[in-house]
């Protein structure tokens, strides 16, 4: 099935204040339904709300290899405090006013060598 032909089953289906009345977990079953059956995906309502009633597989976790090249979080934060620790402009730190700056000049000079 096209996208435009999918569209216009799906604006055929949900018209007419369908969704009106349901609760979230209900519209959302509800959609699901109609896509299925949209998109081909199911041969008949009941298959269509068999599938859209069972819980959603969960999401795998992210690895460590998406961290920036394969670093730990741990590692990458202790590699930032202690860049930060040798970039902080103590005068500033020493003012209690100016501590903040201090400390996100020094951030941004760990993360973004000589862009200040």
């Amino acid at each position: 099935m096209g996208k435009e032909e999918y569209r216009s089953c799906m604006a055929k289906n949900m018209g007419g204040g369908r969704l009106k009345g349901l609760s979230k977990e209900e519209r959302r079953i509800e959609f699901c339904v109609i896509a299925k059956q949209c998109s081909g995906k199911t041969k008949s309502e009941n298959e269509a709300k068999r599938i859209c009633s069972e819980p959603k597989a969960p999401k795998p976790e992210k690895s460590r290899a998406t961290q920036p090249a394969g670093k730990s979080e741990e590692k990458r934060l202790l590699e930032l405090a202690h860049c930060m620790a040798e970039n902080i402009d103590m005068n500033l730190a020493s003012n209690i006013n100016s501590i903040e700056t201090a400390l996100l000049n020094a951030m941004l000079e760990c993360q973004y060598p000589h862009q200040k």
